[in-house]
């Protein structure tokens, strides 16, 4: 990985950052600073520059969430533009020596950053106990989000408290290492731990910062959701869960908790758009995003979308309505077009299904029939498209969704949380009604609701792997459906549920030798 230290200079270097309001700011301080973390505005800003490194994640979540999920096209663009990005991942092509990740996808540089704002926030004797409750619950959601990551990426990781190697006094190069931890479960727990510390902290205070730009209990809620629901349905250690009865009970009161607190919009498509440069941002349907404000940052999306230089007159949409030649009004916000969805994708969506149109542009001429992403749609300024809109990492959907894979998993109908998403997305039409049926079938259905409710939101090869069929298998081996199955339960197949650590990783590391991940020496 290059060690888990690169980037820290001289090892002791943690990174700190100034009291400003904008999530821009980069790194600038040193761990032994005689300057720093001196008052709460230092602090506030240590914050936000947290929020800052989580929301350059925001494409690394998509790749580890969603690349693998079997919805993405390879080879080349419809458009004509160029080759698609990010094959080997998207056709299951990952190996030892070709990953598509490296240096655990860079996910310690901003964990040892956390670790250091908990250890000068636990010092910080000019905080208020309510303000320093707050901050430590912020941080400790994060820390076990980006570790939540890992876990479902690698299994077990090496697993990291403290706020820089510099405390142990290490005597050799070979002492500045983290070794893995032994178990899957002595990692998941390691993240429950924090999911606990988050929630206390925290308490019942369930304000918000920045437009819900920042880490909340909300978010500690879902993430807490998410991982007990994991650990009730996911074998870890080779093993069948022994926990799920308890399990899936913290999840649905977590899920319950926020469903209370949040309200899901009526219109999907205004959940994503921004119709203008000073729209308000975290409407009320979303529990936490990454801030995107123009003029400040932008996401990933403009590699979805064709550029300029590819006018689309001659096509037709869904309806044979002609066309024009910048139907998503581009004017010079695209780039080359990297990543597209299969048109099999935008055939799942009934004619009745607001979802379909306000995820995709679909178009057609002759033979091709394709689609490009229209979800985040940024905002035009003087002429120019600029893709500033949010990344949801949890919105209340999402909520109601899990709650209904809960339910169905306890044996009870999830047909109220199914119709509450189905309704939303077919008015002012009649949604089709949901038929409960065996946990197999409700899976099945829940399983699509979630693809087509989270395009390009980072969850479908989580959903792969964390959902199952009857004989309790993860969807990810259920090759008999379309869009479902993405990997054989064979041999040579189905160690990829796990990613491999890359070769570069594993030579610089002293503690990683021989401790590949199954399946892949050699390869």
């Amino acid at each position: 990985m290059k060690k888990i230290l690169t980037g820290l200079a001289l090892i002791i270097l943690s990174t700190t950052f100034s009291a400003c309001k904008k999530l821009q700011l980069t790194p600038e301080d040193y761990f032994a600073s005689e300057t720093f973390w001196k008052s709460p505005a230092q602090v506030d800003g240590g914050m936000i520059g947290l929020h800052s490194q989580l929301r350059g994640f925001q494409f690394t979540i998509f790749t580890l969430g969603e690349l693998r999920g079997g919805t993405l096209r390879t080879g080349t663009s419809f458009t004509g533009t160029a080759s698609l990005n990010s094959a080997g991942i998207i056709n299951q092509d990952i190996r030892e020596s070709s990953t598509g990740i490296s240096g655990w996808s860079g996910f310690y540089r901003p964990i040892f950053d956390v670790n250091n704002f908990i250890y000068q926030v636990e010092q910080a004797s000019y905080l208020s106990s309510t303000d320093k409750a707050y901050y430590l619950g912020q941080a400790y959601g994060i820390r076990a989000f980006y570790y939540f990551h890992l876990f479902r990426t690698f299994g077990r990781v090496p697993l990291s408290v403290e706020p820089t190697l510099l405390l142990k006094n290490p005597k050799s190069a070979q002492e500045m290492y983290l070794p893995r931890a032994k178990t899957e479960k002595e990692t998941l727990d390691f993240i429950k731990a924090d999911i606990d510390k988050s929630t206390s902290s925290f308490g019942t205070n369930y304000t918000t910062k920045f437009q819900k730009a920042q880490w909340s209990l909300g978010a500690t809620q879902m993430l807490k959701a998410e991982v007990y629901l994991w650990s009730a349905k996911v074998k870890i250690d080779g093993a069948a869960p022994t926990t799920t009865v308890a399990d899936l009970a913290i999840a649905r009161t977590a899920l319950e908790d926020v469903i209370s607190k949040y309200t899901l919009l009526t219109d999907f498509g205004n959940v994503f758009k921004s119709a203008s440069i000073t729209a308000s941002k975290g409407n009320s349907e979303i529990i936490m995003a990454m801030r995107n404000q123009f003029g400040e940052a932008t996401n990933s999306y403009a590699q979805f979308v064709y550029a300029i230089t590819d006018p689309l007159t001659g096509y037709v949409d869904d309806k044979g309505v002609a066309i024009p030649a910048d139907p998503l009004q581009v004017n010079g916000g695209g780039t080359i077009i990297r990543y597209e969805y299969k048109i099999e994708l935008y055939n799942l969506f009934d004619a009745n299904d607001t979802r379909a149109n306000a995820t995709f542009l679909n178009f057609n001429k002759g033979t091709i029939h394709a689609t490009n992403l229209r979800k985040f749609p940024g905002v035009v300024v003087e002429g120019a498209r600029s893709y500033a809109d949010d990344f949801p990492v949890y919105r209340v959907a999402d909520a109601y969704l899990m709650l209904a894979e809960v339910k169905n998993k306890q044996g009870q109908s999830p047909a109220a949380e199914m119709m509450i998403i189905r309704n939303r997305a077919y008015a002012p039409n009649t949604a089709p009604a949901f038929v409960n049926g065996t946990f197999e079938q409700n899976e099945l259905a829940i399983f699509t609701e979630r693809t087509k409710e989270f395009v390009a939101e980072g969850k479908r090869w989580y959903d792969l792997r964390r959902m199952q069929d009857a004989s309790g298998n993860p969807l990810a081996f259920r090759k008999d459906l379309p869009l479902v199955g993405v990997l054989d339960n064979i041999s040579g197949q189905n160690h990829k549920l796990l990613w491999p650590i890359d070769l570069s990783t594993l030579n610089q590391d002293e503690t990683l030798k021989n401790d590949q991940n199954p399946g892949y020496k050699g390869t």
